[in-house]
Protein backbone atom coordinates (compact mmCIF):
# COMPACT_ATOMS: atom_id res chain seq x y z
CA UNK A 1 0.00 0.00 0.00
CA UNK A 2 1.33 3.46 -0.69
CA UNK A 3 1.28 5.73 2.26
CA UNK A 4 1.24 9.61 1.67
CA UNK A 5 1.51 12.24 4.20
CA UNK A 6 2.27 15.90 4.38
CA UNK A 7 6.28 15.57 3.92
CA UNK A 8 6.94 11.49 2.49
CA UNK A 9 5.45 9.13 0.59
CA UNK A 10 6.44 5.32 1.97
CA UNK A 11 5.18 1.56 0.64
CA UNK A 12 3.97 -0.30 3.54
CA UNK A 13 2.88 -3.79 3.12
CA UNK A 14 3.33 -5.42 6.37
CA UNK A 15 1.19 -4.44 9.55
CA UNK A 16 3.93 -2.97 11.43
CA UNK A 17 4.84 -0.88 8.79
CA UNK A 18 1.62 0.31 8.22
CA UNK A 19 1.14 1.11 12.04
CA UNK A 20 5.14 2.91 11.72
CA UNK A 21 3.96 4.94 8.58
CA UNK A 22 0.89 6.45 10.55
CA UNK A 23 2.41 6.98 13.69
CA UNK A 24 4.12 9.97 12.13
CA UNK A 25 2.57 13.19 13.64
CA UNK A 26 4.09 16.70 13.33
CA UNK A 27 5.04 19.58 15.34
CA UNK A 28 1.36 20.01 16.13
CA UNK A 29 0.64 16.64 17.06
CA UNK A 30 -1.39 15.72 13.68
CA UNK A 31 -0.91 14.47 10.10
CA UNK A 32 -2.94 13.55 7.01
CA UNK A 33 -2.30 10.63 5.14
CA UNK A 34 -3.25 8.85 1.62
CA UNK A 35 -3.86 5.40 1.08
CA UNK A 36 -3.71 3.77 -1.73
CA UNK A 37 -3.00 0.45 -3.52
CA UNK A 38 -0.52 2.55 -5.59
CA UNK A 39 -1.62 0.74 -8.87
CA UNK A 40 -4.82 2.84 -9.35
CA UNK A 41 -6.64 6.75 -8.60
CA UNK A 42 -9.47 4.75 -6.61
CA UNK A 43 -10.57 3.78 -4.23
CA UNK A 44 -8.83 5.85 -1.36
CA UNK A 45 -8.80 6.69 2.04
CA UNK A 46 -7.68 10.27 3.88
CA UNK A 47 -6.85 9.74 7.56
CA UNK A 48 -6.69 12.60 9.34
CA UNK A 49 -5.03 12.44 13.03
CA UNK A 50 -4.70 14.19 15.88
CA UNK A 51 -2.96 13.10 18.45
CA UNK A 52 -5.30 10.08 19.61
CA UNK A 53 -8.52 10.66 17.57
CA UNK A 54 -8.73 10.71 13.53
CA UNK A 55 -11.10 11.28 10.97
CA UNK A 56 -11.24 8.43 8.01
CA UNK A 57 -12.44 9.79 4.43
CA UNK A 58 -13.32 6.82 2.19
CA UNK A 59 -13.36 7.69 -1.67
CA UNK A 60 -14.90 4.77 -3.81
CA UNK A 61 -14.64 6.49 -7.09
CA UNK A 62 -14.12 9.41 -9.35
CA UNK A 63 -16.75 11.80 -8.87
CA UNK A 64 -18.63 9.98 -5.62
CA UNK A 65 -18.29 12.71 -2.07
CA UNK A 66 -17.62 8.88 -0.16
CA UNK A 67 -17.72 8.13 3.23
CA UNK A 68 -17.17 9.89 6.69
CA UNK A 69 -16.24 7.68 9.56
CA UNK A 70 -19.22 7.62 12.29
CA UNK A 71 -18.42 7.63 15.86
CA UNK A 72 -19.08 4.50 17.29
CA UNK A 73 -21.04 5.43 20.78
CA UNK A 74 -22.52 9.19 21.04
CA UNK A 75 -20.54 12.25 21.79
CA UNK A 76 -21.06 15.06 23.43
CA UNK A 77 -22.14 17.81 21.06
CA UNK A 78 -21.66 15.44 17.51
CA UNK A 79 -22.84 18.49 15.43
CA UNK A 80 -20.20 20.65 16.74
CA UNK A 81 -16.98 20.56 15.17
CA UNK A 82 -13.14 20.36 15.83
CA UNK A 83 -10.07 21.07 13.84
CA UNK A 84 -7.77 19.16 11.86
CA UNK A 85 -5.03 19.56 9.24
CA UNK A 86 -6.14 19.09 5.27
CA UNK A 87 -1.95 20.42 4.95
CA UNK A 88 0.14 22.15 7.03
CA UNK A 89 -1.63 24.91 7.32
CA UNK A 90 -4.66 23.97 5.85
CA UNK A 91 -7.69 23.60 8.44
CA UNK A 92 -10.69 21.54 8.31
CA UNK A 93 -13.62 21.44 10.71
CA UNK A 94 -14.87 17.65 11.53
CA UNK A 95 -17.96 17.09 13.11
CA UNK A 96 -16.97 15.33 16.40
CA UNK A 97 -19.83 12.62 15.17
CA UNK A 98 -17.00 11.51 12.80
CA UNK A 99 -14.26 11.66 14.87
CA UNK A 100 -13.33 8.02 16.14
CA UNK A 101 -10.09 6.51 18.23
CA UNK A 102 -6.91 6.03 15.92
CA UNK A 103 -6.58 2.44 16.87
CA UNK A 104 -9.92 2.14 15.16
CA UNK A 105 -8.32 4.33 11.77
CA UNK A 106 -5.60 1.88 12.36
CA UNK A 107 -7.65 -1.06 11.71
CA UNK A 108 -9.34 0.27 8.98
CA UNK A 109 -5.97 1.12 7.16
CA UNK A 110 -4.86 -2.24 7.87
CA UNK A 111 -8.37 -3.92 6.47
CA UNK A 112 -7.82 -1.03 3.42
CA UNK A 113 -4.20 -2.56 2.52
CA UNK A 114 -5.66 -6.15 2.21
CA UNK A 115 -8.84 -5.25 -0.05
CA UNK A 116 -8.91 -1.71 -0.89
CA UNK A 117 -12.77 -2.33 -0.30
CA UNK A 118 -14.43 0.16 2.07
CA UNK A 119 -13.28 -1.54 5.95
CA UNK A 120 -15.70 -3.23 7.82
CA UNK A 121 -14.05 -2.29 10.70
CA UNK A 122 -15.33 1.22 11.26
CA UNK A 123 -19.13 2.70 10.59
CA UNK A 124 -19.31 4.99 8.09
CA UNK A 125 -21.80 7.52 6.98
CA UNK A 126 -22.27 8.56 2.81
CA UNK A 127 -21.97 11.64 2.19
Amino acid sequence: MRIEDYDSVCEAATSQEIEVALSRRHGNGMNSFWLTDGNNDFPYINILAKGDVAYVHYFPEERHPGFASAAKVPVDKPHETGVFFLYPTEKVWILNGEVIPFSDALKAAKEFAITTAMPKSIQWFEL
